[in-house]
């Protein structure tokens, strides 16, 4: 095609260094054609050149013509589109000041949800060659779930996957590390393969890596360690090869440092020998692992899943009773961390995300549709001097562009801000258990995408406005501009409010909700009790990975180990002059940390006159009987826990008074029973039974108190757990007369002394656990409070500006019926029937996508209450957005209005 062949041309010129000289010898070439063809008529030789000049049109010209196309002067009309859109954006400050801060809104959460789904269910490894690292494990597909892999497997799948290479495993451990000067500190040890570190690709910094004779029965124990661990406890000492440090109970000495940055396979920062004992591969007990490896050169995913699927039937075949259910699966390394696809609500998210863009935008769009309403006599007067439709249509999209930029900009600083708290959170919670390549920063994917999100904005805020402006014949615009018209409101406005609302009534139900609920999770007060006396630590006792055959006997001394050391550092912390009492939950209350495993749906038993129970979600935690007495929690009914609850099948448990409120409806609690009908993953609580019954025999105050909007904390239950059960197990500590974390060095200090297999973490005041999740429930509240107020004001903002364009379009059509005798009512009737239709219909068509739409949980059975609040809100704020155009009609005088007619 002819403009195909003149870009080709010009980039040719762009980019070739010699397109000087090959511009001379074409233009040589021309005029010597043209000289000798004028010698052939009889010409004499200067006459013969002057000619050529004057026919070839001069040279300089057709230089200076190329040197255009190579500098690519032909973008200048877009360069000056863009100035155009700088000097818009200071010449009309109001509709940017709305439209940037709108759309940026917008542009962050998408940014931010983006950065987060992506992180957690897409992200890439960053090692050498990260895509082709893979997980391998075994999948129980008669129940849907994970089967644990063994050693057992990964020599199977050693012995017989060509298309993996350095295939290993690891499994993680917590241990104390102990360092020169003694401290300890609990850390997620990985006992791993050597071939770990040749799969990570990543030389150590001094030393070597671990190799296979570490793994052999015998060998010395060997530890490798990280940077961090490197500075922080041998202060950078380049001869610290060949050092021991104290892992737990055992010494290992050091052969090897890793640089800055390595925490393969997970986030570790210490490495230790995955021990292979053959006696385990011969009775079948090997203990579980997690394997990887590398594809090897030239395989592929799938030929891998082709290969392990024809171990998988073999296994399966030799071993029936064993694999007969098992499917081997191999898939990328993060996807064995999050999930092999990204769940439904991965892509609801993305969505909502995008609606929420294309609502804002299209009342950005309403906006700068009745700003080039005023700009009617320059697009005329363009289109009337030859400019296409297309010039004026880029030049208004250019326009656009340069302000959904800006709002991209400051959402992509928001949004970086938002992320950053994000990180910390997670971090604090997740701690060591967070896989090292998540990062919630703004990566180049986001940057890319946040780019996306702005051009998309622009063609609905540029094009679609520009579009309607641009649409009228050549004669039709020279008339608007002469004053005989103007632009008019057609369908495309009508059908555009009508769709925002919808969009805005379906959507804000579920945002309303989940503000309501965060605030009443995180409390608009303290927490209720007297956390700033109490000191958490979360406990934990090293054990080993035992043979199947000895794991019973094992599992019952190790309890009776644990137990009997919580009550020893329970008695000497007593022993403290500020310590007045000492008690154990599975977590601190309130503190929903990420390997709590609290949420729970139970069944309450039915009436006999009822057809069947009904089920609830809850909140579970187990405690030391003691634990409300320590916390000083009020009781409403009924009793606390004893310990002789602890004795026979236990099935005593107590209540708080948001499980009454919103399980019992308000009701009896006392002798009420309930059975468990699993929880949020799939798992078990734990320590209880699935399907066993069990009745409540007291209610307690909530603690923390969290009130919200709702004036509820989340319903909880409390169960009584013996010393010993739970590895780790919250330590809760109360103080007087001193600040808690006061005491937290002489906890550390009695805790090592007594054994060195206890670990302590998480070791801060309750009361500054508290702050913290509250200070992050509220962020997000606010958050979500701030885009539904822009979704609000940005539609009361397009809405007041369309009603004000149809009152200056129908200036003339007022005057006249004020002339001739109409009631100010009925023209303020005529000025609100058009907006109160859009909006009715706009409400409704929305009213019927929220009803229709699962919010679950979030609404809490005030789904219908929400839903009628949001659409009388909406449509409130859209009545009063009318009123000012409405007003501007009324103090239209008949006398200007007939001589602008005349």
């Amino acid at each position: 095609m002819r403009w195909t062949h003149g870009t080709r041309a010009r980039l040719r010129l762009l980019f070739r260094r010699t397109a000087e000289e090959r511009m001379d010898e074409e233009m040589r070439f021309h005029l010597e054609m043209e000289t000798e063809k004028n010698l052939r008529a009889g010409m004499g030789p200067d006459e013969a050149r002057r000619r050529a000049l004057l026919d070839f049109g001069g040279v300089e010209r057709h230089r200076e013509a190329m040197r255009d196309g190579r500098t690519l002067s032909w973008l200048g009309g877009a360069s000056l589109d863009l100035k155009l859109g700088l000097r818009m954006l200071a010449k009309h400050p109001g509709l940017t000041l709305v439209g940037v801060l709108g759309l940026a809104v917008s542009i962050a959460i998408g940014a931010g949800v983006f950065s987060v789904l992506h992180t957690m269910y897409d992200p890439a490894l960053p090692l050498d060659e990260g895509g082709r690292v893979v997980a391998v494990h075994n999948v129980d597909v008669a129940d849907g779930g994970g089967s644990r892999t063994h050693l057992h497997d990964l020599e199977s799948w050693r012995a017989e996957l060509r298309a993996l290479e350095d295939a290993g495993a690891y499994r993680i451990v917590d241990r104390n590390l102990f360092g020169p000067d003694g401290r300890a500190e609990p850390l997620r040890v990985a006992e791993m393969t050597a071939s770990g570190f040749r799969v990570a690709r990543v030389p150590p910094l001094l030393g070597r890596y671990l190799v296979e004779e570490d793994e052999r029965e015998g060998a010395s124990p060997a530890v490798v360690i990280g940077y961090d661990v490197w500075r922080t406890r041998f202060a950078g000492d380049p001869g610290v090869v060949g050092r021991t440090l104290q892992l737990g109970t055992e010494r290992h000495t050091v052969v090897g440092v890793m640089p800055e940055g390595f925490a393969f396979p997970v986030n570790n920062r210490v490495w230790t020998p995955l021990r292979l004992d053959p006696a385990d591969f011969e009775r079948g007990e090997a203990p579980p692992v997690e394997v990887f490896g590398r594809l090897a050169p030239g395989a592929t995913l799938e030929r891998a899943q082709a290969q392990l699927e024809t171990v998988g039937r073999r296994l399966a075949a030799a071993h029936p009773a064993v694999y007969e259910h098992v499917r081997p699966r191999v898939l990328p390394y993060t996807r064995a961390f999050s999930s092999a696809e990204p769940p439904a609500e991965y892509y609801v998210f993305q969505f909502i995300a995008g609606m929420l863009l294309v609502v804002i935008a299209v009342n950005v769009a309403i906006l700068v549709y009745a700003r080039t309403a005023t700009r009617t006599a320059e697009i005329a007067v363009r289109l009337a001097l030859g400019a296409g439709r297309g010039r004026i249509v880029a030049q208004l999209f250019a326009e656009a562009l340069v302000l959904c930029l800006a709002a991209a900009a400051a959402g992509l600083a928001a949004a970086g801000l938002a992320l950053a708290q994000v990180d910390g959170f997670v971090s604090r919670v997740m701690g060591e258990a967070i896989p090292f390549w998540w990062d919630f920063g703004l990566s180049p994917t986001a940057v890319a995408y946040v780019a996306g999100l702005a051009v998309l904005a622009a063609l609905i805020v540029g094009v679609v406005p520009a579009l309607k402006a641009t649409g009228g014949q050549i004669q039709s615009s020279l008339r608007l501009a002469g004053g005989g018209g103007g632009m008019r409101m057609g369908r495309t406005w009508t059908v555009l409010i009508v769709a925002q609302v919808a969009v805005a009534v379906a959507i804000l139900p579920a945002t309303v909700a989940l503000g309501s609920n965060e605030l009443a999770r995180s409390g608009l007060g303290g927490p209720g009790y007297a956390a700033g006396e109490v000191l958490s630590a979360r406990l934990g006792m090293d054990r080993e990975t035992p043979a199947s055959a000895e794991a019973d006997a094992y599992d019952e001394e190790f309890a009776h180990r644990l137990a009997a050391r919580q009550a020893e550092l329970a008695r000497r912390l007593e022993a403290e002059p500020a310590v007045t009492a000492v008690t154990f939950a599975s977590h601190v209350p309130g503190d929903w940390s990420w390997d709590s495993g609290v949420q729970a749906r139970i069944e309450v038993e039915a009436p006999p006159s009822a057809a069947g129970g009904a089920m609830h979600g809850v909140e579970f935690l187990q405690v030391d009987p003691a634990l409300f007495e320590v916390y000083g929690v009020p009781v409403l009914a009924g009793r606390l826990l004893h310990p002789a609850d602890l004795t026979g099948p236990a099935t005593a448990v107590v209540v708080n008074r948001s499980l009454v409120q919103r399980v019992f409806g308000g009701g009896e609690a006392l002798g009420r029973r309930f059975r468990y009908a699993g929880v949020e993953g799939g798992e078990q609580p734990g320590g209880v039974e699935r399907g066993g019954w069990y009745e409540v025999v007291g209610v307690v105050d909530d603690f923390p108190a969290k009130k919200g909007v709702t004036g509820l904390a989340a319903p909880t239950l409390y169960h009584p757990v013996a010393p010993g059960k739970l590895n780790p197990v919250s330590l809760l500590v109360r103080v007087r007369g001193a600040a808690p974390e006061t005491i937290a060095p002489r906890l550390r200090e009695i805790t090592t002394a007594l054994d060195p297999a206890l670990r302590l973490s998480r070791v801060e005041s309750v009361e500054r656990l508290h702050w913290q999740r509250m200070r992050g429930d509220r962020v997000l509240t606010f958050a979500i409070a701030f885009a539904a107020l822009s979704v609000l004001l940005l539609s009361a903002a397009g809405i007041h500006a369309l009603m004000s364009f149809t009152v200056a379009q129908r200036r003339r059509e007022i005057g006249i019926r004020t002339a001739l005798g109409a009631r100010p009512r009925r023209i303020l009737w005529s000025i609100f029937a058009r907006a109160l239709r859009q909006l009715s219909l706009g409400v409704g068509v929305g009213a019927v996508l929220g009803a229709g739409l699962a919010y679950g949980e979030l609404t809490a059975g005030r789904s219908a209450a929400v839903l009628l609040g949001v659409a009388v809100i909406v449509l409130g704020v859209g009545l009063l957005a009318t009123l000012g155009p409405a007003r501007r009609g009324l103090r239209i005088e008949p006398m200007e209005a007939l001589r602008a007619e005349a």
